[in-house]
């Protein structure tokens, strides 16, 4: 069966290392034999580290030494394409300061939304396309954004880590599938492949199993959370509308290794060593049903 890897956040309200967090997380960890996790530090689309970033992410490797976990994956926030700039240097720039602080932790994947078009969220990303279709057409902010993935690429690769391209939701660019395989293809990079999120994938309609069969051994990572199809809950896996027995068949045809990543943040108890341990084993069922079928000793 395939390891899980858990979400955990070190840092607290005031940018810091938390360190009562860090506790806790010990605990959960130690008793649930947890070996690999996934987290993030900034939220920030564009940000300077400090002191306080520099020491935090140092905690969190050593965190991660002293518990023997794993750093499956981290998020890339900034954008993929600036407007402003021909030579891409302020992109590349954020890229690399990412790559070179990040590191540390020993990430196997770097995840990235490229739908990024600007500093903003959604809307602004649509008004900067807009206003770069004055000065570019549209093949040539494509060939922008492929040559600025596909030098993310080669310096994440100098550090061992992969580059994932996720797919968002609900028209954002590169959200629909046969956008992002159209980038990864024409990145036409070993070492720049996806992130499928199965709660995003719900939003948009998307056949799970078929997307995982086209992503194959460029499936870098998987996100695994739920919803009912109309919004971005994150719930927990089976709290949803999602067929993740259908989805772990499929992961078995391409012979997915990868973790399975938790995106979802909460249970429905207030214990968190329990909740963990619930939605893990309701996991392992769920890949045991896609091995085996539904088939069970009868109960007597």
């Amino acid at each position: 069966m395939r390891e899980c890897s858990i979400h955990l956040n070190f840092k607290n309200e005031n940018g810091l290392f938390n360190k009562e967090r860090a506790k806790q997380y010990r605990e959960v960890i130690q008793k649930l034999n947890i070996k690999y996790i996934n987290t993030k530090w900034n939220d920030e689309l564009f940000f300077i580290p400090n002191e306080n970033d520099f020491s935090g992410i140092n905690k969190i490797r050593q965190f991660c030494i002293d518990n023997d976990v794993t750093i499956t994956s981290f998020h890339f926030n900034g954008p993929i394409f600036d407007k402003d700039d021909a030579t891409q240097s302020f992109c590349r720039r954020l890229m690399k300061q990412s790559i070179d602080l990040y590191h540390i932790l020993k990430p196997q994947v770097m995840v990235v939304h490229p739908g990024a078009l600007s500093l903003g969220r959604f809307s602004d990303h649509k008004q900067a396309y807009s206003e770069a279709l004055k000065t570019y057409n549209a093949d040539q902010i494509h060939q922008m954004i492929v040559e600025n993935i596909r030098y993310f690429g080669d310096i994440a690769q100098e550090k061992e880590i992969k580059i994932a391209l996720e797919n968002i939701f609900g028209g954002r660019f590169y959200s629909q599938i046969d956008d992002l395989v159209k980038l990864v293809n024409d990145v036409n990079h070993t070492n720049v492949g996806y992130c499928f999120d199965c709660g995003h994938g719900n939003i948009d309609k998307v056949n799970h199993p078929e997307v995982i069969r086209i992503m194959n051994d460029k499936l870098f990572e998987l996100h695994l959370h739920d919803n009912f199809g109309d919004k971005d809950l994150h719930l927990p896996i089976g709290f949803g509308t999602i067929n993740y027995v259908e989805i772990i068949k499929a992961l078995n045809e391409i012979n997915y290794t990868s973790t399975a990543t938790f995106e979802f943040f909460r249970w429905p108890i207030d214990n968190r060593v329990e909740g963990i341990k619930n939605a893990i084993e309701l996991w392992q069922v769920l890949e045991k049903i896609a091995q085996e079928g539904y088939n069970t000793n009868e109960w007597k």
